[in-house]
C-alpha cells in the first residue's frame, strides 16, 4: 500500500513539474531560429474575458511547430497602462502573446490598454505593422479600438484581423451568463450602435477574418456566443474596408473556448495571416 502511494505521488509531482514547465514556456519568447514565412508582419494575440497565458499559449506553441513564426514577446499589461515587454515584439513574423494583468475589465479599458501598447510598439519599436488575433470579448475591443485609433499616424497600423467567438451584438460582452444572448438583427445594442457610427475609421487596407462555432446542438451557438451575434460583424463593416471573410466552425470541437485548440481552425487563420498555398 506505501508503495503504491509513492507510486502515485511520485506520478503526480512528475506530472506537476511538466505542467509547470509548460507554464513557464507559455509566458516566456521562444529562442529558437526566426523561421521564414511569407508574411513577415508581427502579429499580436488578445485574449478574451478573464483570458490568461492557457488561452493562446498552446495555439502560439503550435504555429511555432507548423513552421508559421515564432514566439519573439510576452506583454503583460498593467491596469494603469503600464507594461513589461519581455522579448522584442518587432522582429518579422513574431507571435507576440498579449496578457492583461486585469483580465476582466470592460473592453472600453481594454481598448485604451491597446492604444498604449500601440503606441509604444510605433515610437520605441518603430513598428508600421501588425496583425491581430483576438478571442471573444478580445475581438470586440480590437473592433472598438478600431472605431477609434485606426487611422491614428502616431500608431503601429494593423493590417489583418482575426476574431474568434466575439459577441459583437451582445449587451453584456463579459461575463458567461447561464442565458445566451439571441439578439435579433432589429435589436442593436449600444455598443453595435457606437461602433456602426465609427466605422468610417475603420481603414481601407485592413482585411477581415471572423470565424465563430456553431455545436450543431440546436443552440445555433459555440455554447457562449450565439452565431448570429458573432456573424453581425459583416454589417458593422459592410463596404468600409476590402476584405471581409467569415468562417463557420460546427460540430463537438467548436465549442466556445475549443475554437483555441482546433487543428481546423489553425489551418484557416494560417491560410488569411501567412499567405499559406
Amino acid at each position: 500500500m506505501l508503495r503504491r502511494k509513492n507510486l502515485l505521488v511520485g506520478g503526480l509531482l512528475a506530472l506537476g513539474a511538466l505542467f509547470l514547465r509548460k507554464f513557464e514556456a507559455w509566458a516566456k519568447p521562444d529562442i529558437r531560429p526566426q523561421v521564414r514565412i511569407s508574411n513577415q508582419v508581427p502579429t499580436l494575440f488578445i485574449h478574451g474575458y478573464n483570458g490568461n497565458r492557457f488561452s493562446f499559449g498552446p495555439l502560439i506553441e503550435r504555429f511555432g511547430k507548423y513552421g508559421w513564426g515564432k514566439k519573439t514577446a510576452v506583454i503583460v499589461v498593467n491596469p494603469d497602462g503600464s507594461m513589461k515587454i519581455s522579448g522584442d515584439p518587432s522582429l518579422p513574423g513574431g507571435l507576440v502573446q498579449v496578457l492583461f494583468v486585469k483580465n476582466r475589465f470592460p473592453l472600453t479599458k481594454q481598448s485604451d490598454w491597446l492604444y498604449r501598447l500601440t503606441y509604444v510598439l510605433k515610437q520605441n519599436y518603430h513598428l508600421k505593422s501588425l496583425n491581430i488575433v483576438a478571442h471573444s470579448q478580445g475581438g470586440v475591443t480590437v473592433l472598438n479600438y478600431l472605431s477609434e485609433h485606426a487611422n491614428d499616424i502616431m500608431l503601429t497600423q494593423v493590417v489583418k484581423v482575426v476574431t474568434l467567438g466575439a459577441p459583437f451584438n451582445d449587451f453584456e460582452t463579459g461575463k458567461t451568463t447561464k442565458v445566451l444572448e439571441r439578439n435579433a438583427p432589429e435589436i442593436l445594442t449600444p455598443l453595435f450602435k457606437k461602433l456602426k457610427k465609427s466605422r468610417w475609421r475603420y481603414q481601407n487596407q485592413i482585411e477581415f477574418l471572423n470565424i465563430a462555432g456553431d455545436k450543431d446542438d440546436g443552440s445555433f451557438s459555440d455554447g457562449q456566443v450565439a452565431l448570429s451575434s458573432v456573424l453581425t460583424l459583416a454589417n458593422l463593416i459592410d463596404d468600409s474596408v476590402r476584405n471581409y471573410q467569415e468562417y463557420v466552425v460546427k460540430g463537438k470541437k467548436a465549442g466556445h473556448n475549443y475554437l483555441l485548440r482546433n487543428q481546423q481552425v489553425d489551418q484557416v487563420i494560417g491560410n488569411f495571416l501567412f499567405d499559406l498555398k
